[in-house]
């Protein structure tokens, strides 16, 4: 899910005004809350308390809003694209068209936790369901940004299936990089960087 802010100001992080001047900020205590919403996603429940990603990008470029204004998106991880009910037994509907604004207000109540007065700076918002995500780009398949698992079996030579790691395609000299091959989502240019790097060898 993804839930994208207007401010009139960046968050006033508890933990300390430098966190003002990060492009992320990581909301996940520890790993108990972490498998803890794994294992409810993974049951078909919309999660007590998602793991989540704070872009903050006019901490870094003021110019992504107008003057003395700001922009935040929380990318709202680990959720199932259907489910089956609320692990917090508050929420109730079928579908996230039903209540995706519905989680969004608990995605910010557990913003507030950590920067209190954010909802007071809120000047707009756009929320994105798992199925938003993909009608938008149906590469994200289930509203998937990390192009599929990183489990065991999605790593090394089985990513993105066996017989085509090592970034190789079924067409001769056409490689592929990106989230769906080694090593993954969540590093940059990782996999670029060592094809480019096997390319010149």
């Amino acid at each position: 899910m993804m839930i994208h802010l207007a401010l009139s100001g960046l968050p006033d992080w508890t933990a300390g005004k430098a966190l003002q001047n990060f492009a992320y900020v990581h909301i996940a205590p520890d790993l108990e809350m972490m498998s803890r919403v794994y294992a409810e996603a993974m049951g078909g429940l919309l999660p007590v308390e998602p793991a989540l990603v704070v872009g903050q990008p006019t901490a870094i470029d003021p110019s992504r809003a107008p003057s003395g204004q700001h922009v935040l998106w929380i990318q709202v991880r680990v959720l199932p694209a259907q489910f089956r009910g609320d692990a917090a037994d508050e929420i109730t509907g079928a579908d996230w068209d039903g209540i995706k604004d519905a989680y969004a207000e608990r995605v910010l109540d557990i913003i507030e936790r950590y920067a209190p007065g954010l909802r007071s700076k809120i000047l707009g918002r756009s929320v994105f369901s798992p199925i938003d995500l993909e009608r938008e780009n149906p590469n994200l398949v289930g509203g998937d940004n990390l192009s599929g698992s990183h489990h065991l079996d999605q790593n090394f030579l089985f990513r993105p299936v066996a017989g085509y790691s090592r970034y190789k395609t079924p067409v001769g000299s056409l490689f592929m990089c990106g989230a769906s091959t080694w090593p993954g989502a969540g590093t940059g240019a990782g996999s670029g960087f060592m094809l480019g790097k096997m390319l010149a060898k």
